[in-house]
């Protein structure tokens, strides 16, 4: 059982981070339909994408992954909150009007004006804005030192006049007109001037999550507060007019709270535990209630693999309610609390739906990267539009970083751009169900990809489109690498004997022209980094007993040599495979810092110290003589000299504000120039920052994504980066510009 979660540790991480990366659904992994995806895709428009392009940045790819979506009043707009802003569709064609408040940051919520001119923005920066529907400007901003760590929801009320702006346990009204701030309203409060109001014990209101929390009469929110109740209060009084005591079912877990239109009805999506810890299994439920009469239905009580439901959705007569379970979007009348219809359709997990004012039309976005329109009356999909949200789940470019390579979570479709120009060139079509991961060969020549649980590899030449499929390990395949030249595949997984396999491909035949078997005691299937040329195949395990696999191809030769007691956190090779950079995931009192391993015997070269912290990120120069390190607690990042051990510290003054965004100020990619002679720093920020190596100066920032920076390639000249971003969107940067 220990050799067979070993072995299939890699699927089990990947399965984790699929879970932990997306907020809510079930996963049904297939992507867009195969026989139309390609027609579709040729048929995308590419111009207005382009729309707002950051300084510097020469083109988009993507239109952000979408996070929330809302109808104007008289339904003639759907308003999409994505990763770059607020996309405003005509709600009938589909047809963008204006990109609203781009590369604002993470934008948390909004809401139209009842005439539906105006459109709030509430901002994770602390911002909350009016922007002009007919016109797309910018109208006007509300913030305050209070807002520091977000504005989580906002709300035009029916008046036209007022601003509400919920933050943290705060709720803020704004007189739109005058810019003034009116009298703040909280749980229990005791208010000592304008600008401080203090909380009485127990009596704390959270707003934070409720998308919904407002009457749409505009005299009622809802807040949540201690001991299962939700308070009820009345807006212009500022007294608390009901309470909901929940009564939880059993060992219960409120995870997803939804008020309807009139807040006289809540639905609460909660689950439970069933077996023992060594096989548990959550049994969701979604519960009704009615908040007069203090009384609950059942609509919903399922095991079905669900890690968190996504969403629970009101129409805006109450009448009906949405979520993604299972598969499918479900609608239960809410008088009766019986399933009405199943939306079937997306190909992988739905994040948001939203009705239309008439309650006729959902319209649902996924991680399958469309947009879909349904006829609630009859369940029958009326519009797909595709090239709308999604999410880059894995991205690699060709050495010269002219062609890239992408995929979105749980598709099997495989994309190709042009960087120059950031259009889309082509598609590849993996496995049916969905593709793991994909490699491209350094020469841009060959296209592999697996899947999980599969055996099969294909395989694709680039320029022609000629797919192969090859026989991968026979329980399956963990992994797949290019040689460096692109000339021989490998891949790496669990044969039907459960033992390690490694095998090559020649990818101009086919054959397999090598296979190692391992033995039981040995593994290799869990390999991170990797180092792949005509010599030596070279791997480094990183859980358990970290150990070095080096397989001399030349010899025939192989051997697994212990690097560690404890496991680790990062570890890269050297450009031209001689040193391994290892830092161990639980460090040692003794070792804090960056071990140096040579490869080809195993031994330890030196240690590079001087952080107190975590590093989390590791690059090599392309000479081999350079280390950037980043991701401490320290908020710096360091160049290390490799044979003197000395290093160049990089920090930035705006770094020592520790109170908002802590992990802003940490790296989460890093990438060389190919000369060496800059670092270019991914942020979670969504920042990007360009370092000279010689000095440690910082040279420019980079700013246009709103989420964390995931990849970072140069052009070979130098002249372009190319940056990707949990916000959905890939950017070509001009590096030339001032």
């Amino acid at each position: 059982m220990l050799k067979f979660l070993y072995s299939n540790r890699l699927l089990i991480g990947v399965l984790a981070g699929v879970i932990l990366t997306v907020i809510g659904g079930t996963y049904y992994f297939k992507c867009l339909d195969n026989e139309r995806v390609l027609e579709e895709e040729r048929n995308m428009r590419f111009d207005y994408k382009q729309w707002h392009l950051p300084e510097g940045v020469k083109a988009r790819i993507g239109s952000g992954t979408i996070r929330t979506m809302q109808y104007s009043p008289d339904g003639n707009l759907l308003a999409v909150v994505s990763g770059i802003g607020v996309w405003i569709f005509d709600a009938q064609t589909a047809n963008p009007r204006h990109l609203l408040a781009a590369h604002t940051g993470v934008i948390n919520s909004i809401s139209f004006s009842p005439d539906g001119n105006i459109l709030a923005i509430g901002t994770e920066n602390g911002m909350a804005q009016l922007w002009d529907i007919s016109t797309g400007e910018h109208k006007k901003t509300f913030t305050r030192r209070d807002y520091l760590y977000g504005v989580d929801t906002v709300f035009l009320m029916p008046d036209g006049r007022t601003l509400v702006v919920v933050y943290t346990s705060m709720v803020d009204l704004w007189d739109i007109a005058t810019g003034q701030r009116k009298r703040a309203l909280s749980a229990g409060e005791n208010e000592t001037n304008d600008d401080h109001i203090k909380n009485m014990p127990n009596m704390y209101m959270s707003l934070g999550g409720y998308n919904n929390s407002f009457s749409s009469d505009g005299k009622t929110v809802a807040s949540d507060r201690s001991n299962d109740n939700l308070s009820f209060w009345n807006i212009a009084t500022r007294k608390e007019v009901r309470t909901l005591k929940v009564e939880p079912s059993g060992h219960r877990h409120g995870e997803l709270v939804s008020f309807s239109p009139d807040l006289q009805t809540v639905a609460i999506a909660s689950y439970s535990y069933k077996g023992q810890w060594q096989r548990r299994a959550k049994i969701w439920e979604i519960n009704l209630w009615d908040v007069n009469t203090q009384t609950q239905r059942k609509i919903l009580e399922t095991d079905a693999f669900i890690f968190e439901i996504p969403f629970l959705v009101f129409s805006p007569d109450g009448n009906l309610i949405a979520s993604h379970i299972d598969g499918a979007i479900r609608i239960w009348d809410v008088n009766t609390g019986k399933e009405k219809k199943r939306f079937k359709g997306h190909k992988s997990a739905v994040t948001t739906v939203a009705f239309s004012p008439d309650n006729r039309t959902l319209v649902s976005s996924g991680f399958d990267d469309t947009l879909r329109f349904w006829d609630v009356n009859t369940g029958k999909e009326k519009k797909k539009i595709i090239g709308y949200g999604g999410f880059f789940w894995h991205v690699s470019r060709s050495a010269d970083a002219q062609t890239l390579v992408g995929m979105n979570l749980g598709c099997s479709v495989i994309r190709l751009w042009n960087t120059n120009t950031g259009q889309h060139e082509k598609n590849f079509i993996g496995d049916k169900r969905s593709v793991w991961d994909t490699v491209l060969s350094p020469n841009g020549k060959r296209l592999a990809s697996h899947s999980g649980l599969k055996r099969t590899i294909h395989l694709w030449d680039v320029s022609t489109g000629k797919h192969s499929k090859l026989k991968g390990p026979r329980r399956h395949v963990s992994g797949i690498a290019f040689r460096h030249d692109g000339g021989m595949l490998a891949s790496w997984g669990v044969a039907g004997n459960r033992k390690d396999i490694i095998q090559f491909y020649n990818v101009d035949t086919g054959s397999i022209e090598r296979t190692l078997l391992l033995t039981d005691q040995e593994d290799f299937s869990g390999a991170e980094d990797l180092y792949f040329d005509d010599k030596m195949f070279a791997g480094i395990e990183k859980f358990f007993d970290p150990n070095l696999f080096v397989w001399n191809l030349v010899t025939g030769d192989y051997k697994i040599i212990n690097v560690g007691d404890t496991d680790i956190g990062v570890a890269r090779f050297s450009p031209d495979g001689r040193v391994l950079a290892i830092v161990f995931g639980r460090l040692d009192p003794q070792v804090k810092g960056i071990v140096l391993h040579d490869v080809e015997t195993g031994t330890h070269i030196r240690t590079l110290t001087g952080y107190t912290g975590g590093v989390f990120r590791l690059v090599f120069s392309p000479d081999g003589r350079m280390i950037a390190s980043g991701g401490s607690e320290e908020k710096t990042m360091r160049i290390w000299d490799i044979e003197t051990g000395s290093s160049e510290v990089l920090t930035d003054p705006s770094w020592a504000d520790s109170q908002h965004r802590y992990n802003a100020k940490v790296a989460s990619t890093l990438a060389f120039s190919p000369d060496g002679e800059t670092l270019a720093s991914g942020m979670k920020s969504g920042d990007i920052h360009l370092w000279e190596t010689a000095t440690g100066a910082k040279k420019k920032t980079l700013r246009g994504h709103s989420q964390r920076i995931s990849h970072i390639f140069f052009s070979a000249d130098a002249q372009t980066l190319i940056s990707v971003s949990d916000d959905g969107t890939i950017l070509i940067w001009d590096l030339t510009h001032p």
